[in-house]
């Protein structure tokens, strides 16, 4: 389990910094309600895309569990955020126009309680809006790197948390429907062979198992061009309405 209080200070440059909040704040908006809203932004860390989604029309609020990252968010987002468990909100119900979730579902063992959170604080008509399917964004452009980890990716689909066909099918089955989705790129984050091998010996990548783990690091070994990175990952994400 991340220390989140302990890593607050260098988190969001070990994320991405700067650009990838950027992008993600760009494509959110893409998915967000226009005009006069509030945004509920769940599991908000140190606030780096909370505050770029501050509005003159729009409220922002955030909520994080850390204590280390509300610290840095609150000078982000003045006065707008909360400490709270994002499947025990300090919301009361039907009282924001839209949820966001980023980087969340997928470091959950069951995402249903926080989903149901979720829509519980939605207004009639509000938007949930989250990111889906994390792990598979660095093998959404074709490359090496993706063929060799195929079927390792394959055997651990059922487990993924936050896969998007298991959001959608409990979306519709709270009344939830589709009703967009974009996508963001992560500059400057993608990962070469040798750096794949190093994250999977240290235990960071999920479906790289005890199982799994020799075959898909003699695999990645095997490639040509050990430290050169491949294509940047491209994020997914989706809006979900009554």
């Amino acid at each position: 389990m991340i220390d989140y209080d302990g890593e607050a200070l260098d988190y969001d440059a070990s994320r991405g910094g700067e650009p990838r909040a950027q992008a993600t704040a760009e494509a959110l908006e893409r998915l967000l309600p226009r005009g006069r809203c509030t945004v509920l932004d769940i599991a908000c860390g140190t606030g780096i895309v909370t505050g770029r989604l501050l509005r003159p029309d729009r409220r922002v609020l955030g909520v994080d569990r850390s204590r280390g990252m509300l610290r840095l968010a609150a000078r982000r987002v003045p006065g707008g955020v909360v400490q709270g468990d994002a499947s025990d909100l300090p919301v009361a119900s039907g009282s924001v126009d839209a949820v966001v979730i980023v980087w969340l579902l997928h470091l959950l063992l069951n995402p249903v309680p926080v989903l149901a959170e979720a829509a519980r604080v939605l207004r009639p008509g509000g938007t949930l809006i989250t990111t889906v399917d994390k792990d598979d964004a660095y093998f959404v452009p074709d490359s090496d790197i993706a063929r060799v980890t195929a079927e390792a990716r394959r055997q651990y689909a059922p487990r993924v948390p936050d896969h998007s066909d298991r959001v959608l099918d409990w979306a519709a089955g709270q009344g939830l429907g589709k009703a967009g989705e974009t996508e963001f790129p992560g500059t400057g984050q993608g990962r070469s062979p040798r750096s794949w091998r190093e994250a999977i010996r240290a235990g960071r990548i999920p479906w790289a198992g005890p199982d799994r783990m020799h075959g898909v690091c003699e695999g990645l070994a095997a490639l040509p061009d050990q430290d050169t990175a491949r294509p940047d990952p491209l994020y997914r994400v989706l809006a979900l309405k009554r």
